[in-house]
């Protein structure tokens, strides 16, 4: 195994937000994007472009990458050629992505193939423990509100900067742990550990439900009763700890919760809004901050905030971008995804997708690079 790119790779996605290269308004390029950009590069060269013939979730992949192309020449919006460029930057990088898995699955890096959950579990405690770090040392984050970023209080966000695009990160960490804890269970219970008290204090609702989702869907699929048990326990502990933080940091310090879910609201009717207007091919893929903006549907303030260049459901988002046909294009995707890793008996991504599709009900997590390379990658690894 290159013990250097594993490390390389775990150090882009633990990452995050903390060092990244401005694009547009709000916009930016992460060391994640440059690493596989490069190593894009790289692989293409040393398979001298023959790449194996892909596999079919990489085929609907492109498909929707095309469909969404198509959308954003087609928009109905008026949109300058910089906003035309800043809208299909995330369809490049999606692809970029797309790419590197295919490179993973034609062995263009050696064992990596056999060996990207290290990558990912290293990349999992890495960001689980700065989180804690951050928690700790850092748990007033008003401080980022001039750029754009959520006034957070006494939540873990890590690297992220969101609790919960973090929570949404550290469930998946915690599936990977569950699905080595027999290699050896006294350092996969010390990993859990953190992992699942980063979670806890994300306070994150929507990543708490993903964990009892996918935990569930894990433990159903493995037969397990006592996975079974230690996941409804554990989330009954989430909710506890949750209801600790409302009693005891967010009520006396006038921290209004209820106010996100008001936000959220609002999101979601934004979305079936710009929807209804363009039911087809949508107002072009990534353009959801030039529609709202179009469309009178958010104040100056919303749209020099990060939560405006999405929908707060990954599915009014694309729904919303890309019409009925791009959101057929992409469901197909993700039941691609499924049916491969049923198909091959390798049950990693099943629960860690049902537990993110009800997660991305509350937030666009399926379109967050670190949990959209994770979920492309992790398919690609062999049956074991």
């Amino acid at each position: 195994m290159n013990t250097l790119l594993v490390l390389i790779l775990a150090l882009a996605v633990a990452s995050g937000q903390l060092i990244r290269i401005p694009v547009g308004t709000q916009g930016g390029i992460t060391i994640l994007d440059i690493t596989v950009s490069l190593l894009c590069l790289g692989g293409l060269l040393k398979l001298k472009f023959n790449l194996k013939k892909s596999p079919p979730q990489i085929i609907s992949a492109l498909v929707f990458l095309s469909l969404a192309t198509l959308s954003l020449i087609f928009t109905p919006l008026n949109l300058k050629t910089e906003e035309y460029i800043i809208s299909f930057s995330y369809t490049v990088r999606f692809f970029l992505y797309v790419l590197f898995t295919w490179l993973i699955f034609s062995n263009a890096f050696g064992d990596l193939k056999e060996n990207v959950t290290k990558v990912f579990l290293l990349s999992g405690i890495s960001f689980a423990f700065l989180g804690l770090l951050q928690f700790l040392l850092f748990p007033n984050l008003n401080f980022l509100s001039i750029l754009g970023w959520d006034p957070h209080y006494f939540r873990t966000v890590s690297t992220f900067l969101d609790p919960n695009f973090a929570g949404a990160f550290l469930v998946l960490s915690s599936i990977l742990v569950f699905q080595n804890f027999a290699n050896d269970k006294k350092w996969n219970t010390i990993f859990f550990l953190i992992i699942y008290l980063a979670l806890l204090t994300t306070f994150s609702r929507s990543s708490y439900l993903m964990f009892l989702v996918s935990g569930l869907t894990f433990s159903f699929l493995k037969k397990s009763k006592i996975y079974i048990f230690a996941t409804v326990m554990l989330f009954a502990l989430l909710l506890v700890g949750f209801q600790v933080y409302t009693n005891l940091v967010a009520q006396p310090r006038n921290i209004d919760r209820e106010q996100s879910a008001s936000s959220r609201l609002n999101t979601w009717e934004q979305g079936i809004t710009i929807f209804q207007k363009y039911p087809v091919l949508g107002i072009g893929f990534n353009a959801y901050r030039y529609g709202i903006r179009e469309f009178k549907l958010g104040d100056e303030q919303f749209l020099q905030s990060h939560g405006s260049s999405s929908n707060d459901s990954s599915l009014l988002f694309v729904l919303s971008t890309t019409g009925i046909i791009g959101l057929l294009s992409f469901l197909y995707f993700l039941f691609s995804l499924v049916h491969a890793n049923y198909s091959n008996k390798q049950i990693i991504v099943i629960p860690a997708l049902l537990g993110l599709f009800v997660h991305s009900l509350f937030a666009n997590s399926l379109f967050y690079p670190p949990i959209l390379a994770w979920i492309l990658i992790i398919s690609a690894i062999p049956k074991k």
